[in-house]
């Protein structure tokens, strides 16, 4: 049998700079996403009485970063699971035996994620995008059309079930309750809210942000080939990266208005504008993907070190993931290094910088030993058990 991804271009002998630049500069967007949490600023939060330094920041988040970093994330997820079964086909490699790898790394990502939501961010999406897996992992072994036909039906099923989720979010901001999402470590009901909100969490994720779109569109973009070889795509990807940015930044100005007091909506009213903000993160997120892919395509044969860092943390994402969100949690959290609440938004997004450069100094190094990132060689190596 054989699939429409046979078109998707053969890497050459050198591996292409697009997919892991965009990776290691994703996952400075994720820290600082994760260190306004921290703060106490999660996305939505009302800004009317911070200091003016963090009003920026967060009128700065919400139009460049809330729900456009997740989105990206997602589909350099998709892209990157797709691309591992075309290769494996090119090997040779038993259809039966690429849908069974294609499960496995589905569940241990679910049990990666488990495990990191209890002990560190109860937010976290590396469950999601193993429950994306498994939901979705199917079409990777189908033609482009039914893939294509399949993101339609998707994309009309979370128009119905992002407002729905927005609007309960909404009413959480109104109440203040949205700030107060991290358990602490300190007493039994932490660790009880820990545990039983692990499971509850990335189904939510998959009902009321748009998840198994993001990683379906992921799945397309793979079989053009579009960060494979950017070079032969160069006018899409520019039209991607302006249309989605900007779309992305207008969808997501009304709810920059009403943190900063400009709009004061209703329950219904101001769901909808956070589901508007959430909805036009898709575009927001190819746009990113898209731009990284461009500046890939710049620096390929011209990378300088720094370059040639974010590129090694970007083939070790899984391992650094998780080493920014427990360095970001150390320093941020007010059982632990106790800043978040103290420092303000900006400050928060300050640390979370200090944290991936940190990263990426490690990084450089073991790019420079040859050693691959530990969690990854551990996921590798479960998954091809």
């Amino acid at each position: 049998m054989t699939y429409e991804t046979e078109r998707a271009p053969r890497p050459g002998t050198g591996r292409m700079l697009a997919p892991d630049l965009a990776r290691g500069a994703m996952l400075l967007l994720i820290a600082m996403a994760y260190a306004g949490v921290y703060a106490g600023v999660p996305f939505g939060t009302p800004t009317v009485d911070a200091a003016a330094l963090d009003r920026v920041a967060a009128v700065a988040t919400t139009l460049l970063l809330d729900n456009r970093a997740f989105p990206m994330f997602a589909i350099l997820f998709g892209y990157g699971l797709a691309w591992s079964v075309v290769r494996q086909r090119r090997r040779g490699v038993p259809e039966a035996d690429s849908r069974r790898l294609v499960r496995r790394r589905g569940l241990f990502l679910v049990l990666f994620g488990l495990v990191h939501a209890i002990l560190v961010f109860p937010g976290e999406i590396l469950a999601s995008y193993g429950l994306a897996a498994l939901l979705t992992g199917w079409l990777l072994f189908r033609p482009d059309r039914t893939v294509r036909r399949a993101a339609v039906w998707i994309a009309a099923g979370y128009a119905l079930t992002v407002p729905l989720g927005m609007i309960g979010l909404w009413s959480m901001t109104v109440s203040g309750s949205a700030a107060e999402v991290i358990p602490g470590y300190t007493t039994a009901a932490d660790w009880i809210t820990r545990i039983v909100g692990a499971p509850i969490t990335p189904l939510y994720i998959g009902f009321a942000y748009p998840l198994l779109l993001l990683v379906v569109l992921g799945y397309l973009a793979a079989r053009a080939g579009l960060l494979e070889d950017p070079a032969a795509h160069r006018r899409t990807l520019a039209r991607i990266a302006v249309a989605g940015i900007s779309v992305s930044v207008l969808g997501a100005l009304p709810v920059a208005l009403i943190i900063t007091g400009v709009l004061a909506p209703g329950a219904l009213t101001g769901g909808l504008l956070f589901a508007l903000q959430v909805l036009t993160g898709v575009a927001g997120g190819a746009g990113y993907a898209a731009a990284f892919a461009l500046l890939g395509l710049r620096l390929q044969d011209r990378a300088g070190p720094v370059t040639g860092a974010v590129a090694a943390m970007g083939r070790r994402s899984l391992s650094f993931y998780l080493l920014n969100s427990v360095l970001v949690a150390a320093v941020l959290h007010p059982d632990l290094g106790g800043l978040g609440r103290s420092v303000g938004n900006a400050g928060a997004l300050a640390a979370a910088v200090a944290v991936w450069l940190v990263s990426l100094l490690i990084a450089a190094r073991l790019e420079a030993a040859g050693r691959p990132g530990p969690a990854d060689a551990l996921m590798r190596r479960l998954v091809s058990r």
